[in-house]
């Protein structure tokens, strides 16, 4: 069984005005996997990583019990975070650094899906159902059962639980073309595997709060232009899901760069 935890990075409502692509020019959803027999050392790790630096504003213990550490204050310097370089980089590399996990990312360029097509879908529910497609994948090869925590968007929190219905209940599919056979097809897949899938808050999940961080720093690193050295990416990279064969798979990006 996995617990596998869900986050985003670069959501807008409106996500096709000019303004909205200028300003988050990509979206990106994060998967963090860890088997429940290894949960409970995960955390305690996180915490006492976290215990170890000694921060004035942050209560190690209750990390996950109503409190968090945001991974955005953390990528960007933001208040108090900004005076000390060094230590934002040992609290990012305390979440991403979880040799447990298994990660996946899905990167939707919205200047790129708008531009390819005309009734583009909207980027959150399209990588959704990329981000299923994988993780179906994933617990089938582990012959395992995955529950599935997402992180809620309090501004679409409804339509966010109906759509993960809908794909538990519908599956997805789509129209391929073989090349061995020289032929359309039409393919299905069920996430028969996937049990259920519910929504919480990262103050009361740390795993949430890893997905943060995941999702966080590969929205920066991609909107930096994939940069191999972008902080934290390193530790992110050799967790993607087959990796170093993880693009397509770990690593998601659509539509497919020209």
């Amino acid at each position: 069984m996995y617990l596998i935890f869900v986050d985003e990075s670069g959501y807008v409502k409106n996500w096709d005005s000019d303004t909205s692509i200028h300003e988050q020019p990509f979206y990106i959803l994060s998967a963090v996997a860890i088997p429940t027999t290894q949960i409970d050392s995960v955390y305690t790790r996180i915490r006492q990583r976290i215990k170890e630096l000694h921060l004035p504003h942050t209560s190690a213990d209750q990390l996950g019990h109503g409190e968090e550490i945001k991974a955005k204050s953390i990528d960007k310097g933001e208040g108090h975070w900004g005076k000390d370089p060094e230590l934002r980089t040992r609290v990012r590399d305390s979440y991403l650094n979880q040799e447990e996990a298994t990660y996946f990312l899905v990167c939707v360029d919205k200047s790129r899906h708008k531009k390819n097509y005309s009734s583009p879908e909207d980027p959150s529910r399209l990588a959704s159902r990329f981000l299923f497609e994988r993780l179906q994948g994933f617990l089938e090869e582990q012959n395992a059962q995955g529950f599935v925590l997402v992180d809620k968007n309090k501004r679409e929190e409804e339509q966010q639980q109906e759509y993960a219905a809908q794909l538990l209940t519908e599956g997805s599919g789509g129209i391929a073309f073989s090349k061995f056979y020289g032929t359309i097809y039409e393919w299905r897949l069920e996430f028969k595997n996937i049990l259920e899938v519910h929504f919480g808050d990262s103050r009361h999940s740390l795993g949430l709060q890893i997905a943060d961080f995941v999702a966080r720093y590969a929205y920066s690193w991609r909107k930096a232009g994939k940069p191999s050295d972008y902080p934290g990416w390193s530790l992110i990279l050799p967790r993607l899901y087959k990796y170093p064969n993880h693009v397509g798979w770990g690593y998601k990006e659509f539509p497919k760069e020209e």
